[in-house]
């Protein structure tokens, strides 16, 4: 299936606040727009209407063949022909109650930063090139529901599948079911883990704090609930961010050609609340394959 944030890049092109780690964007500076004459006649024509109208319908009905949910795009244009040539002012898209590539969000946000934005599209190759820096903040909200119906993803289960073969080769553990809960804004990790030399399984809950180092999100301050099992914390919170599934739930915004920063991760009402940056260098040519 297509990656979400490709799909967003392409099919504008098809309609024809930065922390320290992404200081290096800058918006482009220097470019050509058709000027004043042509966008007051567009304007006055209605044609500028027109075209911003229909590439918001085109765009909203490509994002729904490759994810679910509530979908509203807002798009801001400088006139009809730059539209054509690829040049764009502004886009917005707002979904609520996402599904995408197995993953759940309850709502998302992707906001364009600078105001101007030029992508070329070549519709025989489906391929994008970012003719300049291209940048979008997001925005995302996601609850206990939405990350454990994402952790049943077969690429969550894999991740899994990739921890218990360290615990199989050495017959000391093996993780049987994993869920999250969220309780007084507190982040709980809930896991089964099978211990084959003693042929017993124990639950095993693991409380944390989430932040964010170097664009992800981490586990902090994290705690052993059960009190009869002694465990190195040291080890759990380094098993826990191997597991993370909120980073996980955000592979929907990565893309090959894309650096996705978090900026910030907070739990809010029982909530996960995440932002961040999405950059895509000058020049680069990403492509959309089934």
């Amino acid at each position: 299936m297509k990656k979400f944030l490709t799909v967003v890049g392409i099919m504008v092109m098809l309609s024809s606040s930065v922390n320290a780690a992404c200081t290096t964007f800058q918006c482009p500076t220097d470019y050509k727009i058709s000027g004043g004459a042509s966008t007051f006649f567009g304007t006055v024509s209605g044609s500028n209407f027109v075209a911003r109208k229909t590439a918001e319908s085109i765009i909203k009905k490509s994002i729904q063949k490759e994810a679910q949910g509530d979908f509203d795009v807002r798009m801001e244009i400088f006139g009809t022909g730059d539209l054509l040539d690829g040049k764009f002012k502004s886009l917005s898209i707002t979904g609520t109650d996402i599904v995408a590539d197995d993953i759940y969000l309850s709502y998302l946000n992707l906001k364009t930063i600078c105001d101007y934005n030029h992508i070329i599209v070549n519709t025989k190759k489906n391929t994008a090139t970012f003719k300049e820096n291209f940048g979008m903040t997001f925005g995302a909200i996601m609850t206990e529901e939405d990350i454990n119906n994402s952790m049943k993803s077969a690429l969550y289960k894999g991740t899994i599948d990739s921890i218990n073969s360290i615990g199989k080769n050495s017959k000391l553990f093996s993780i049987k079911s994993a869920k999250v809960k969220i309780i007084n804004n507190k982040f709980m990790y809930v896991v089964k883990i099978g211990f084959p030399l003693l042929g017993t399984s124990k639950d095993i809950v693991i409380s944390s704090n989430i932040n964010v180092h170097k664009g992800r999100i981490i586990f902090t301050q994290t705690e052993v609930m059960n009190d009869m099992l002694k465990l190195d914390l040291s080890k759990i919170t380094y098993l826990l961010n191997n597991l993370n599934p909120l980073n996980f739930s955000l592979r929907i915004l990565e893309n090959k050609d894309a650096d996705m920063q978090v900026q910030e991760a907070v739990i809010k009402d029982n909530k996960i609340y995440v932002n961040g940056i999405i950059t895509i260098d000058k020049d680069v040519v990403t492509e959309c394959k089934e």
